[in-house]
């Protein structure tokens, strides 16, 4: 494919591009635009100032960069015209048809002029009449409508995110395979195959703080030096590492050396799959470090899902030879473990239903945005897990992911960790109420997936409440850090708080 542009008139006329066989409407636009080919060397497009970054990840996550659009035309106001044309097209939309083998299915990436991002999926045949196409031999053709934001130009941005800057609207268009296997077969297989082989390196370890925060970490082959003293225990969230869910303590470097001296330079991060897997089978994973008897005494520190690791490893270290979710999670003979203090950070105690199957849309598009204002280390390890998930949200019928399933309200996990919650009275919580500014508040707002929280307080991804309020347990206030709307705290941006510092007190204390 070689680069080509098109003009938009402002109309409800088909566009039909040649090389690509896309067909896009757009009745309210009055500009030009560029389908841009794949780079041949690989990595991103240069001349719109995408990063290798996502490039990488996409290819990582087995989907195919196929198309690129780049469109320079202002937005017009939301309604100006109402709907015109074929397929019913608002002024502030735009209708885009592509061509697909059979055995594909696609996905878009939007990224307005501030660099907000949202994901777009395929409409049914029914919702939207075939526009008129190039790509005669096409299988197949799936459309997109794409409700698009009024934004400002980032222009050179701040060094951060998937583009380096960003002058125009950009629509990707990802396409994946399928397999002819049951319903829910392809959602399985990428994010197994994604996890498999770019979370390979597993299990704890340790050395360090720079060992902790580094791409390959330095594996524990023998923790029993740790016997009979306390340790530290840093357990990441969902899509991360530790590298990359704590990469904000970088940016502490006096709680750094306290955490050092308290622990004596015992601090230990355990990484683990956070989709394929679900948590029992994370904990008999941890479990399995502990090769040698001895006392081993923990303190954790936990990032989202990464809490209910935490919980699941402190039942299974107070109720010896007890099982999980119909796992057995018993430590090795000899080794006798204690969980002592847990200070959650922004974890769903009490659930999240954005881990329902139909909140995995939203889920992906909240998180992309998150991690797409992180340093590039955190959102390099971030990103690639992110464009698997939408890649198997392409799915008609979405199944229940063994690391999501967990943390939905409902779940039997839930239950199970409810019924264990003695221990309550050495947690520590620190939870955000986010609202969003800008674009990213019209990416959620007109979308279907807003509708999941409601009015719900939520850091983007966990409601407020449910860090430090279940109905198992309710930590006190002097145990409780909740940042107001107005600090601005999403779901991945709490460990550079300077009240990272009241968790560390609470550690040092009795």
């Amino acid at each position: 494919m070689i680069e080509e542009t098109f003009t938009l008139l402002g109309d409800a006329t088909p566009v039909q591009l040649e090389e690509s066989g896309i067909t896009l409407i757009a009745p309210g636009l009055m500009g030009s635009g560029t389908a841009h080919p794949r780079p041949v060397a690989g990595g991103g497009r240069a001349s719109i100032g995408e990063r290798d970054t996502l490039a990488l990840a996409i290819a990582e996550s087995g989907a195919d960069d196929r198309y690129t659009l780049s469109i320079e035309a202002p937005t017009p106001a939301a309604g100006g015209a109402g709907r015109s044309g074929v397929g019913g097209v608002a002024a502030d939309e735009v209708l885009l048809q592509v061509p697909l083998a059979r055995d594909e299915a696609a996905y878009l990436m939007y990224v307005d002029e501030s660099g907000v991002i949202s994901y777009h999926f395929a409409e049914s045949a029914a919702e939207t009449p075939r526009l008129p196409s190039r790509a005669f031999g096409a299988a197949s053709q799936s459309s997109f409508h794409i409700p698009l934001r009024r934004a400002e130009s980032r222009g050179g941005g701040d060094g951060r995110g998937l583009f380096a800057k960003v002058t125009s609207k950009i629509i990707k268009v990802i396409v994946v395979k399928l397999f002819p296997d049951a319903v829910g077969g392809a959602t399985a297989r990428i994010v197994r195959a994604w996890e498999e082989k770019f979370r390979a390196h597993g299990g704890l370890h340790g050395g360090t703080w720079a060992d902790l925060f580094a791409a390959i970490p330095t594996p524990i082959e023998d923790i029993s030096p740790a016997a009979g003293r306390r340790s530290l225990l840093l357990i990441h969230g969902t899509t991360s590492t530790t590298a990359g869910a704590f990469a904000g303590l970088q940016q502490q470097e006096a709680l750094l050396k306290r955490l050092h001296t308290r622990y004596d330079g015992r601090i230990y991060g355990f990484n683990h799959h956070t989709l394929s897997r679900g948590v029992a089978e994370n904990v008999r994973d941890l479990l399995a470090s502990f090769r040698r008897g001895g006392p081993y005494t923990f303190d954790i520190i936990c990032h989202s899902r990464g809490g209910l690791v935490a919980r699941a490893f402190a039942a299974a270290a107070r109720e010896h030879g007890a099982s999980l979710s119909g796992i057995p999670c018993a430590p090795a003979a000899g080794v006798q473990l204690a969980v002592d203090r847990i200070a959650f950070v922004a974890t769903p105690n009490a659930g999240t239903i954005m881990a329902e199957p139909k909140g995995i849309p939203g889920l992906v598009e909240r998180l992309t945005n998150v991690v797409n204002q992180l340093p590039d280390s955190a959102l390099t390890i971030a990103i690639g897990a992110l464009t698997s998930l939408a890649g198997a949200a392409v799915e008609a019928a979405i199944p229940r992911l063994p690391g999501l399933a967990d943390q939905v309200p409902s779940s039997d996990l839930q239950g199970e960790l409810g019924a264990a919650a003695g221990a309550s009275d050495r947690y520590f919580a620190l939870a955000s109420e986010y609202q969003p500014t800008g674009g990213l508040v019209d990416a959620i707002k007109r979308k279907a997936v807003d509708t999941i929280f409601g009015e719900v307080p939520n850091d983007l991804v966990v409601p407020t409440a449910g860090v430090a309020t279940t109905q198992y347990f309710k930590l006190p206030a002097e145990r409780v850090v909740e940042f107001e709307p107005g600090r601005g705290i999403h779901h991945s941006a709490y460990f550079q708080q300077p009240e990272m510092g009241r968790v560390v007190e609470w550690l040092e204390g009795e």
